[in-house]
């Protein structure tokens, strides 16, 4: 009988220490929960900011190439070799004594 009182006494302080820290147990891990969901949300986000570092990086040197193409086509403008080109490239100039040949494409 002395160990089912000592069992009792036992279970009566485990309840008692329960019902003391049990507020305080619950505050933590709803703490603990909100946390996680917090730590969940900033991962999302970053993860959306790493790709959108990224798509601006590719972008970023599709600019960086057009520009530089530019610039190559402003300190060429002097260049006769140059000029002949794009007359002959965009406005479809020919020089005398060529012939200019069309291919016609079916569709």
């Amino acid at each position: 009988m002395s160990q089912s009182k000592a069992a009792i006494k036992e279970g009566v302080k485990f309840l008692a220490l329960l019902h003391r820290y049990g507020w305080t147990a619950l505050f933590l891990i709803a703490c603990f929960i909100l946390y996680s969901q917090g730590m969940q949300k900033k991962a999302d986000v970053c993860s959306d900011l790493k790709g959108k570092i990224r798509e601006l990086e590719s972008l970023k040197q599709v600019v960086l190439a057009e520009r530089e193409d530019l610039a190559l086509q402003i300190h060429s403008q002097n260049d006769a070799d140059w000029i002949e080109m794009v007359l002959k490239k965009r406005l479809g100039v020919v020089p005398e004594g060529q012939m200019k040949v069309y291919f016609k494409t079916e569709e």
